[in-house]
């Protein structure tokens, strides 16, 4: 029920931050009003969402989305989704908050559209992949629906097996292409060749008839089974999440080790070093009993006698480029984002957050389901990995493996919250802040406070966007009907998974091991 003195505060809060948005100078005044719009929404947040801090809310953002997988954010800020067939887009003219049934288009269509997305640093071109061709649509900025037919900008990929192409875009227009392994262990020659890399395009010097070749691209990574998620941080580094092999047995450690090995990586893909990871001769050891600790590169014992090697070969650096992390085996994480807004709690700010879609492969107890966040050090070292929003179980503490939600992509959105794609549920979600002064974080941010304001989304414009008038008059017209404020005191429990050591890849889960709650991709 609303107190009495929020009901007396709430509309001069609301009218302050609704003139401070209008009239603001500082990033500071305008994420006052910003905060308080977020605030509103969280009255329709989801109850059964497990949150680690609570300042947080998971709303959903729009439902009935299809087959949602990757996302872009327009320049204009509509949400640009790849859903099936098609790519769909989400906005929010009424300013409620929500991208409701009647606030979507469909921008384009093209047979076999299956995950990757991306817009060019100019704004003037739209990218979306196939399991075999990335194709590209003129964009102007509004754009809703599509001025022409795409054109094809790469072919020749190889289909089947791990079909997510996911592409990514740097601040000079180059066009990154990640295609995951055909099978659980790709040892043909080809194979290994042309799947489970990273390669490079400069679609901006002009297009070759019928597009490029996929393999003259250059070669940024290889080696990575299924490297589904990848972004660029505010300093220019290279990160994805890989999801490792299925079925794992190795005689050395008993046999069958694949509940809990191995661990997915976190990979800092640019930078010194080789660019080779590892797969299908090495895989990163998870939770292994008598083994070298989490991040511990061993030789796989199924590979061919011309492929295999030994474990120091793959502890080898020179050989083999280790993860920066890893996260629990089965997780199967497959979105990526570096955070770099102020809406949601300061101590966020600079580190990764990371969608866990979890596994088929995990037959007792199931895990993932989930985001999570990597704790940035500012020298780039992962700190931890922990969950910060999943299902709650009956007990209040996070329930892992179950969720009728299974996270795809995240992106920051230009309100500062983050955004993920479900694509059991066919919804998005926005992670958003529930007070209008969210919670400070304990943590240093990783980049000591400074995040480049060319990737920052904080800051003044001329006048407030539609979802902060809209939310914020919204504010008054609940004040008005004496509706019930959201409950401020709602409570969750922080789960820390881990700490780094000096010499060894980040492990990214306490070391008080339960076989019931870890899990593979």
């Amino acid at each position: 029920m609303e107190t009495p003195v929020l009901k007396r505060r709430l509309p001069v809060v609301a009218s302050c931050a609704i003139f401070a948005c209008a009239a603001c100078s500082t990033p500071a005044a305008r994420n006052l009003g910003r905060k308080a719009a977020q605030s509103a929404l969280c009255s329709s947040a989801r109850d059964d969402a497990w949150l680690s801090d609570p300042a947080l809310c998971l709303v959903e953002y729009s439902s009935n989305v299809g087959f949602p997988r990757g996302m872009a954010f327009a320049p204009n800020g509509d949400l640009f989704v790849s859903a099936g067939d098609g790519v769909i887009v989400l906005y929010d003219d009424d300013g409620d908050g929500i991208s409701d049934p009647s606030e979507r288009a469909v921008f384009g269509s093209i047979s076999g559209l299956s995950h990757g997305i991306a817009f060019s640093p100019d704004g003037q071109y739209l990218y979306a992949s196939s399991a075999t061709d990335v194709y590209r649509w003129p964009y102007v900025f509004g754009d809703r629906v599509a001025r022409g037919a795409a054109v094809r900008v790469v072919s020749g990929m190889s289909p089947g097996g791990h079909s997510t192409r996911t592409l990514l875009v740097d601040s000079i227009g180059r066009l990154y292409v990640s295609i995951g392994s055909q099978g659980n262990l790709d040892i043909d020659p080809q194979l290994r060749a042309t799947r489970s890399q990273i390669r490079r395009f400069a679609p901006s010097g002009g297009l070759p008839a019928g597009g490029f070749d996929f393999e003259s691209g250059e070669v940024i990574g290889s080696g990575m089974r299924n490297e589904v998620g990848i972004t660029f941080d505010s300093l220019g580094r290279m990160w994805g999440v890989e999801n490792g092999r299925d079925q794992l047995i190795d005689d050395r450690y008993g046999g069958d080790i694949h509940y809990d090995n191995p661990g997915e990586k976190l990979n800092r893909i640019d930078g010194p070093g080789p660019t080779y990871f590892g797969y299908p001769q090495c895989w990163a050891e998870g939770d292994l009993p008598g083994g070298g600790g989490p991040g511990t590169e061993h030789a796989d014992q199924e590979m061919p006698a011309d492929l295999l090697v030994s474990d120091d070969w793959c502890q080898n650096p020179a050989n083999v480029r280790p993860p920066a992390a890893v996260m629990p085996a089965h997780w199967a994480p497959l979105g990526i984002v570096r955070y770099t807004g102020d809406l949601l709690p300061a101590g966020f700010r600079g580190d990764l957050f990371i969608t866990s879609h979890g596994s088929w492969n995990r037959e007792i107890g199931q895990v993932g389901r989930l985001v999570a966040r990597a704790r940035l050090l500012p020298n780039g070292v992962v700190q931890s990995i922990e969950p910060v929003v999943g299902e709650k179980g009956s007990n209040g503490e996070l329930r892992q493996g179950y969720w009728r939600v299974r996270p795809v992509d995240i992106q920051q959105g230009p309100d500062g919250a983050l955004y993920f794609s479900d694509d059991l549920g066919a919804s998005v979600f926005r992670i958003a802040a529930r007070s209008s002064g969210a919670l400070p974080d304990s943590g240093l941010t990783s980049d000591g406070g400074q995040i480049s304001s060319a990737n920052a989304t904080s800051g003044c414009s001329a006048a407030p966007t539609g979802l902060e008038v809209g939310a914020l008059l919204g504010l008054l017209f609940l004040w008005r009907l004496n509706q019930a404020a959201p409950n401020l005191a709602h409570g969750s429990t922080r789960v820390r998974l881990g700490v780094a050591g000096a010499s060894k890849p980040t492990a990214s889960w306490s070391t008080r091991k339960s076989r019931q709650s870890r899990g593979r991709s």
